[in-house]
């Protein structure tokens, strides 16, 4: 297992929010600047339990139920195995800032990498507060597709389930928790503040469930979404051209970003002396058989 550096980590407080930020290079590098609450002499205690754990490559449990937006019973496992991937988030809906902040830069990252809600990837929200407000987060999810707009798919294909919002109050926030830990996500409540203090992340998982991938902070770039949406996809999602893209491009764990790999550039490039001299061969081929023929037809 690996651990994660942060992106940006929040810890919401009324009236004032508790910010730590990492700068330069886009990583996990700086030095931490923390900005501590009015009258806080110390950081809150929540924040020393919380952190994300990287589990690349380890399944969910498929079987968790939650409840939706419209307070029927939902399963993970209904969104798991349609061949697509998923991309889910852990907040809660009174969080005064952080958590509208990551969904914000989803609809953005969706809207930006050219991919499609319902056709080339699937989404949910789940509650890690067992005792969220429906109405509130009915507001929120109408908020968000409100946002995501015609990349969102229409009512009739899709429906009520293209970005479903789900919580988890009948087992007491058990199936958050639980998801959450297959994640490696590990946030806390606060009971000074009364907010959860966790980080800025959401992650990708395989269409079966394994978790492939994480994004922290607020702020996908178009490109790295994209790609790491069709390397979960397993070739399933995305066009030729992504294919030929990932085979140049590697996921770097310390800048959390798509770089270039160099090998898979000399690839293509061989590729592509290859054909150039196979087309040169076979021109010069049917030169050569074209002359001979009419030397012949002269002789006859």
């Amino acid at each position: 297992m690996k651990r994660g550096g942060r992106a940006l980590l929040v810890v919401c407080v009324v009236p004032v929010a508790l910010v730590v930020t990492t700068g330069g290079f886009r990583a996990a590098r700086a030095e931490k600047q923390v900005v501590f609450p009015q009258g806080s002499e110390q950081p809150l205690a929540a924040l020393q339990d919380i952190d994300v754990i990287e589990h690349l490559g380890e399944r969910v449990p498929a079987e968790l139920a939650f409840t939706d937006a419209a307070g029927r019973p939902a399963a993970l496992s209904s969104l798991l195995h349609r061949g697509l991937p998923v991309l889910v988030t852990l907040g809660y809906h009174r969080c005064p800032m952080l958590c509208s902040l990551v969904l914000d830069g989803l609809v953005k990252a969706l809207k930006t990498s050219g991919l499609r809600l319902g056709r080339d990837v699937l989404a949910v929200d789940v509650s890690i507060d067992p005792a969220e407000d429906l109405k509130l987060t009915n507001d929120t999810r109408a908020r968000v597709l409100d946002l995501l707009g015609p990349a969102a798919p229409s009512a009739g294909a899709g429906g009520d389930d293209r970005w479903p919002f789900w919580v988890s109050k009948t087992d007491g926030g058990g199936a958050a928790r639980a998801l959450a830990d297959a994640v490696g996500f590990r946030y806390k409540y606060d009971e000074t503040s009364k907010q959860y203090a966790h980080e800025a992340v959401a992650f990708v998982l395989t269409p079966d469930g394994a978790v492939a991938r994480y994004l922290y902070g607020v702020d996908y770039p178009a490109r790295d979404f994209r790609m790491a949406v069709v390397e979960a996809g397993g070739g399933h999602v995305g066009t030729s051209f992504d294919k030929v893209v990932m085979s140049c491009y590697r996921y770097d764990p310390v800048t959390r970003r798509y770089a270039p790999f160099v090998f898979g550039f000399v690839r293509i490039g061989a590729l592509m002396v290859f054909v150039a001299l196979a087309s040169l061969l076979t021109v010069l081929w049917r030169k050569e058989i074209a002359m001979k023929k009419r030397m012949q037809g002269g002789r006859a």
